[in-house]
């Protein structure tokens, strides 16, 4: 079914230029009619219909000696099946439904492996031909939140950040890039890293209506520093593209700088 929202997201992201340092990324807002958005964020779920990350199987575990919360621990997960179930249940409409039919759609994966289609090659190969999947979902962060730099799973190809506060008080609470300090420090995506073993270079703002999207390399090195603000709600739509299988596959392109990326335009 056509969908103007669905079309205006497209012509956003499809239109944003790339940022090759400290890795391909791209910033764009808004990236949802403005009249939707606010409709989103109307929608958007209570925290009981949520589970902590410990019990969604992503990461972490609660310390129970201290009863404290460990990395990630303030952080809590439902995928959109599980919004789709609720809003159903409350009888509240359709819009997690309908926005899930086209978001993890085929057409607009491929909108984002095209985009990044430089990074594919030089990852994969000239003439590679990946098969992937893809998945959505929702997190809330609350004080004490926060993730240290890592580069996403090896299996990770292109990762969207839909930021969803109600204003702009959280602007500094985004999404940080970083490089390291050592610039021969690689890593595939198996770990996560201390601070101090990096520089910052930007934060991704924290506003209304703002999508944070990036190609996943062996140096994408981002995270999240400690929410230390009060009563923080932090809520995100998380969008993942994974690799399945790589088909086809030829010797990836030999990088010819620490930060190379051969695409130039949008």
């Amino acid at each position: 079914m056509y969908s103007a929202v669905e079309e205006f997201v497209r012509y956003q992201i499809a239109n944003a230029p790339i940022n090759p340092y400290p890795f391909p990324h791209f910033y764009v807002r808004p990236v949802f009619p403005e009249d939707y958005y606010r409709e989103l964020l109307a929608h958007l779920p209570c925290t009981e219909v949520l589970k902590p990350i410990h019990e969604y199987g992503t990461s972490g575990k609660l310390d129970k000696k201290s009863g404290k919360l460990l990395e990630s621990e303030a952080r809590f997960i439902a995928d959109l099946a599980m919004l789709e179930e609720d809003e159903e249940a409350r009888g509240a409409g359709n819009l997690w439904r309908d926005l899930s039919s086209w978001l993890l759609s085929d057409e607009f994966r491929d909108l984002l492996v095209q985009k990044f289609d430089a990074g594919v090659r030089t990852r994969f190969g000239q003439v590679a031909r990946l098969v992937t999947d893809v998945d959505g979902r929702f997190v809330r962060d609350f004080t004490q939140y926060l993730i240290h730099p890592h580069t996403d799973q090896p299996r990770k190809l292109v990762s969207l950040l839909f930021y969803l506060p109600s204003d702009e008080s959280l602007r500094h609470q985004g999404t940080a890039m970083f490089r390291p300090i050592d610039p021969k420090l690689r890593c595939p995506g198996d770990a996560r890293h201390a601070f101090e073993l990096f520089k910052k270079v930007a934060t991704m703002p924290f506003l209304p209506n703002a999508l944070f999207g990036f190609f996943k390399t062996d140096y994408s090195f981002h995270g999240v520093e400690e929410i230390k603000d009060e009563r923080i709600e932090r809520n995100v739509l998380l969008y993942n593209i994974y690799v399945k299988k790589v088909v086809t596959a030829a010797k990836p392109a030999a990088a010819t700088s620490r930060w190379s990326w051969p695409f130039k335009g949008a």
